[in-house]
C-alpha cells in the first residue's frame, strides 16, 4: 500500500455536469512505464478544473485505465465469455455507502472501457457523525476534503449511474431495467447481497433490477484454481499481482479487483454469474455455484 498526503486536486468548482461520464484521455504504452500516480478524485467525480495545469497533471493520474493495460500476448488463452462487459464494483462504507466505484471491462479484450465513480453522502446521519466518519475513513488517505466537496445522496448517484449505463447501451429502463450483456463483478457477496439492499431501504427506494444478480470473483477463483482465497489481497498475493494505490479506498480496490479479473481471464477462466435474487422476493438469493466461499 502507498501512503500519501492527498489523492485529489485542490480545485473544488464544477467544471462540467457531473452526471456526464468523464472522458478518459488516450494513453500509450509509454504511460505504463512512468511512476505510479494517485488518481485525481475530482476528475473521477467529473469536477476537475485543472486539466490545463501541467503541474497538476504531472502529480495526479487522470487515466483510470492506467495500471490496467493489457499485453496482446495475454489474450491467447482467453476463452469465449457469456457476457460482453464486466462491471467491477467495490463499495465502501459500513454504516451507509460512502463510495460507489465501477470499472467497465471488455470481456473479449480485457480493456478498461470507462469508469463511474461517485462519493456518497449518508442520508440518516448527523453532520457531526458524518464528519467523524469521513475523517476516520478517508482522512488517512488525505481525501476527506474531496469527499466533502463532491459527495451526493445515494438516489442521485444511482440516477447518474443509470445515465452512464444507458450511454454505454448496458441498460434500458423500458426493457425491464436489467443489465444488457453485462454483470457486476465483486470480491465477495457483501456489496450486492447486503449493502446495496440495506442502502436502498435506508434511502426509501426500491432495489433496481440491475442489482438482482452478480459475480462473486472469490467463488469463480475457488472453482477455477481449486483453492480458496479469503479476499482481494490473498488473490493478488497468490497470483503475484502487485497492489496499486491504497487498500480500502474504493476506486483503488476496484482497480486491483479488475487486475485480478484480467489475470483470470488471461488464464482462461470462464467468468459466470454466481448469485441471483428472486425477482418476486428479492431478499431470497440463489447461489449458483455448489463450491463457494461461505
Amino acid at each position: 500500500m502507498r501512503a500519501f498526503e492527498t489523492l485529489a486536486s485542490l480545485s473544488n468548482t464544477t467544471a462540467h455536469n457531473p452526471s456526464s461520464p468523464p472522458t478518459v484521455p488516450s494513453h500509450s504504452h509509454k504511460v505504463s512505464k512512468n511512476r505510479w500516480k494517485p488518481m485525481c478524485l475530482y476528475y473521477t467525480q467529473g469536477k476537475c478544473t485543472k486539466m490545463d495545469d501541467a503541474i497538476h497533471l504531472e502529480k495526479f493520474n487522470h487515466d483510470c485505465s492506467r495500471d490496467l493495460e493489457v499485453n496482446i500476448a495475454e489474450l491467447k488463452h482467453i476463452c469465449s465469455q457469456n457476457l460482453d462487459f464486466f462491471l467491477v464494483l467495490d463499495l465502501e462504507g459500513r454504516v451507509e455507502i460512502l463510495e460507489f466505484p465501477v470499472l467497465m471491462i471488455n470481456a473479449k479484450t480485457m480493456d478498461v472501457m470507462d469508469f463511474f465513480h461517485r462519493f456518497v453522502r449518508p442520508s440518516e446521519m448527523s453532520e457531526q457523525r458524518i464528519n467523524e466518519y469521513i475523517e476516520g475513513k478517508y482522512g488517512k488517505f488525505g481525501v476527506d476534503r474531496v469527499w466533502h466537496d463532491t459527495a451526493i445522496p445515494f438516489t442521485e448517484v444511482l440516477h447518474q449511474f443509470e445515465v452512464w449505463l444507458a450511454q454505454h447501451h448496458l441498460w434500458e429502463k423500458e426493457l425491464g431495467g436489467r443489465l444488457n450483456q453485462a454483470a457486476f463483478v465483486t470480491c465477495g457477496n457483501w456489496d450486492l447481497k447486503t449493502k446495496v439492499f440495506q442502502q436502498c431501504k435506508v434511502s426509501k427506494m426500491k432495489l433496481p433490477p440491475y442489482f438482482m444478480e452478480w459475480i462473486n470473483l472469490k467463488d469463480v477463483y475457488l472453482n477455477f484454481y481449486k483453492r480458496r482465497a479469503a479476499g482481494m489481497m490473498t488473490m493478488m498475493k497468490e497470483l503475484r499481482i502487485p497492489v496499486v494505490g491504497s487498500h480500502h479506498l474504493g476506486i483503488d480496490d476496484t482497480k486491483n479487483i479488475a487486475r485480478v479479473l484480467q489475470h483470470m481471464l488471461a488464464d482462461g477462466a470462464l467468468i459466470q454469474i454466481t448469485a441471483r435474487r428472486n425477482s418476486d422476493s428479492p431478499e431470497n438469493i440463489e447461489f449458483l455455484f455448489k463450491n463457494r466461499i461461505r
